[in-house]
């Protein structure tokens, strides 16, 4: 088992309640110098949470995640197919148009989405021991197109209007963010639960047999497969060539390297102590040293006979 510790600073909220989100795929992939593709499970062990205090009032911290079961991971899995099948349609519809000049996904391409339409915006970055932010890459969470039909202009003899193709990211849980209505509307960010909901037969209260849902019509990944605009394909491959080809770290700042912080900087936070008032006593969390060596910052006073310290270390290291 390997456990990486993640450092973060939460911002003054100047006493109001204020939301943040942590993309852990995003922040490892920073740490560890490779691509953590996001639709995976993390495990988080533990942790320790420390305000400033200076009012005298703590804060409280809630941490929630989108609903682990059953259904969140098919909705999540349905986006992840329509994503993968468009990017396949277009490469092989891309080969057909011209073999010589094939078109491939960027290196580091990989299914993101955001958790709610809160995240956007909000995301707190995994930082070192100084509060430096860790060196970044690219990171573009996935982009789908959706076809829409021509409208007609309502005009006499008839003429019809060419609608651009919709183009919209993804998020798990709540409802679709989107702007105007009917065939204009314009999504720009489809929530995943929903749209699996809109799918789905409905169950009639008096047969208990499914019914067609009506909202499948108008459901965004349904409609991606549609036949499409004569933009739809050019915007594809647009983003199959704009995203993801730079790998999600900095390619020329090493974390653990000098030169992209002050004093400090080449140190990974791994443990905050606060002892209370009383009896002056706090916990340690438990971390990884290589080679065994720890850095040890004491503030303020620790009084006459200074501190005492003591840790529980496994016996045997292990080789790298």
């Amino acid at each position: 088992m390997v456990v990486t510790r993640l450092y973060f600073e939460i911002p003054d909220n100047g006493g109001s309640t204020t939301t943040h989100t942590i993309d852990l795929a995003r922040e490892l992939s920073k740490h560890h110098r490779r691509l953590v593709r996001q639709k995976q499970i993390f495990t988080v062990y533990g942790g320790m949470y420390q305000d400033s205090g200076e009012s005298g009032v703590p804060s409280n911290a809630y941490f929630s995640t989108a609903p682990h079961y059953w259904v969140t991971k098919r909705a999540i899995n349905r986006g992840f197919k329509a994503w993968r099948k468009q990017l396949s349609d277009a490469m092989t519809n891309q080969a057909e148009i011209d073999s010589g000049n094939p078109l491939r996904t960027g290196k580091y391409s990989d299914f993101k989405v955001h958790l709610d339409s809160g995240s956007v915006g909000n995301y707190l970055v995994a930082k070192d021991a100084s509060g430096t932010d860790l060196p970044e890459g690219e990171w573009d969470y996935s982009t789908l197109t959706m076809p829409r039909p021509d409208m007609a202009a309502g005009t006499s003899p008839e003429t019809w209007v060419q609608l651009d193709s919709d183009q919209f990211d993804l998020k798990i849980v709540g409802g679709h963010s989107a702007t105007g209505s009917g065939p204009t509307q314009n999504y720009s960010r489809v929530g995943l639960l929903d749209s699996w909901i809109d799918s789905r037969p409905l169950l009639n209260s008096n047969t208990d047999s499914p019914d067609n849902n009506p909202e499948t019509a108008n459901d965004p990944l349904t409609l991606m497969f549609y036949t499409g605009d004569s933009d739809e394909d050019q915007k594809i491959v647009d983003a199959i060539n704009d995203e993801n080809d730079v790998p999600p770290y900095d390619i020329d700042k090493l974390y653990g390297s000098a030169g992209h912080g002050t004093t400090g900087a080449d140190l990974q936070m791994q443990c905050l102590v606060s002892p209370d008032s009383g009896s002056g006593i706090a916990s340690v969390a438990g971390f990884q040293a290589l080679c065994g060596l720890i850095r040890i910052q004491v503030t303020g006073d620790t009084g006459s006979n200074g501190a005492a310290l003591i840790l529980d270390v496994e016996s045997n290291g292990v080789g790298f």
